[in-house]
């Protein structure tokens, strides 16, 4: 091989990788949410839900707006950790949180669930985990739960919201 040749072979590469673009980052294996991680969510891509009679949350009385940080990339079939998504009800801010490492393993796997309260620019957590504690979140006492409820959305990894489905991007 003449210099001229491995120059030339050099140049090729460096012009594939280029066009290319950077590699994209690997996922984390584990992603664990803290309240800054949701400031300023009202920025985010945002999705309205008319309230009404076909209301995917059939507790919820009321439009209801979803925030999601980062969409996942075109072809997914699941979302990637690290996924934040918000739903803002008439009276309460909900959250999910793509935790990844096998989180919520007996439920909607890798997700938790959260309420937020505060500002847009400093929510704080009021509660964590995989499920509401008792008394909160909504729907009647005992008969719901943020897993069950989910569990109907398997098929899109557990979001409900018509307008996060990943088949559409």
């Amino acid at each position: 091989m003449t210099a001229h040749t491995g120059r030339t072979a050099a140049y090729a590469i460096t012009l594939a990788l280029w066009a290319c673009g950077p590699a994209p980052e690997p996922e984390p294996e584990s992603f664990v949410p803290f309240a800054s991680h949701f400031a300023r969510y009202t920025s985010w891509e945002s999705f309205v839900i008319p309230g009404g009679a076909q209301q995917e949350d059939a507790h919820v009385s009321g439009d209801r707006t979803l925030y999601l940080k980062r969409r996942p990339p075109r072809g997914a079939t699941r979302y990637p950790v690290g996924t934040l998504i918000v739903k803002v009800t008439p009276l309460q801010v909900f959250a999910m949180a793509k935790r990844g490492g096998g989180y919520n393993a007996q439920g909607a796997v890798d997700w938790e669930w959260l309420e937020l309260e505060g500002t847009v620019e400093q929510p704080f957590i009021r509660w964590r985990g995989i499920g509401a504690p008792d008394g909160e979140g909504y729907g009647p006492p005992g008969e719901s739960s943020c897993n069950l409820c989910h569990d109907g959305a398997a098929h899109n990894d557990f979001v409900r919201a018509a307008p996060l489905q990943l088949s559409e991007w």
